[in-house]
């Protein structure tokens, strides 16, 4: 696994997934020491969702995240010393050092932006959508990840509403981990399923493990192409399983054999320690480099 920071047109889904947990790591660490002050959101389990749906898009497509951006940024294609400056809150950082984790753009990859506010990135996407459609006129389509908690929000339905009444080319991919922070879903979801929600919609869905990288990005190939052709909204439903805490200070709430069991569905149970290390080391140096410029 020598080749884990090269280019991103050249990692495999395995090397974008350990990258990218091998940086959240870093800045976890970072965070807990006390050298980097910061309200991170991680990705810790969910990391096949960023990179199966990335991959299956043209580098044309955009992008828009929510509050737990990191891994999609990646996957999209951000330069990681420029993302990782960022973050630090570096002038050389990709928006200047100002805009943290919940505010990132790059627009030479089609990375929109992150939206902090919970569910509010879709009607945000919506309106991204209209504009490729309308004013762009070009056949690029808009993915715009969220959690399960957003849908209990009156903006996501918004955003939904006006994307279906509009037909636009909105694909919606919910990472359903089954909490909100750290509360559970049947204080917020009166359905089972997040899929069900679109029925109401009179729009296409489907449901997929989240945590099999090869399966998102099979099904999310077929998902993104109905979008584009079709020009309307689709909603792919990922079942995931977020493995670390809410955000960098907040405590969570399950017992230590739930999140063991959950671990069994670790997309990189399987990965080697000597790969994990290769890649965490190239990180650690990475980083390093970044702390090193003013």
């Amino acid at each position: 696994m020598a080749t884990a920071l090269i280019a991103p047109k050249t990692r495999t889904l395995t090397e974008q997934m350990l990258l990218i947990r091998a940086v959240e790591t870093r800045l976890q660490e970072m965070c807990n020491s006390g050298e980097l002050g910061a309200d991170l959101h991680m990705n810790t389990g969910q990391e096949a969702i960023a990179v199966g749906v990335c991959s299956a898009l043209r580098e044309t497509d955009y992008v828009v995240s929510h509050h737990r951006t990191i891994a999609h940024a990646i996957a999209k294609g951000v330069p990681l010393d420029g993302l990782l400056a960022e973050l630090l809150g570096k002038p050389s950082g990709i928006c200047r050092g100002i805009a943290g984790e919940m505010h990132l753009s790059w627009m030479p990859s089609r990375f929109a932006f992150s939206w902090q506010l919970v569910g509010t990135c879709v009607p945000v996407a919506a309106g991204l959508a209209w504009a490729v459609k309308n004013y762009l006129k070009t056949d690029d389509v808009v993915v715009v990840f969220h959690g399960d908690a957003a849908t209990a929000n009156g903006q996501w339905h918004e955003g939904v509403n006006i994307a279906a009444v509009q037909k636009l080319p909105l694909l919606l991919v919910c990472e359903n981990n089954h909490l909100a922070g750290n509360v559970r879903p049947e204080h917020y979801l009166p359905v089972p399923n997040v899929w069900e929600r679109m029925l109401g919609y009179g729009l296409p869905n489907d449901i997929v493990d989240g945590n099999d990288v090869d399966e998102v990005r099979l099904v999310a190939e077929d998902a993104i192409e109905r979008v584009r052709r079709e020009q309307r909204p689709f909603l792919l439903e990922c079942d995931t399983t977020r493995l670390g805490r809410h955000k960098q200070g907040q405590g969570d709430l399950r017992s230590k054999d739930e999140i063991a069991c959950l671990a069994e569905r670790d997309p990189l149970k399987d990965v080697t320690q000597d790969e994990r290390q290769g890649i965490e080391a190239r990180v650690a140096q990475l980083i390093a480099g970044v702390m090193e410029v003013r």
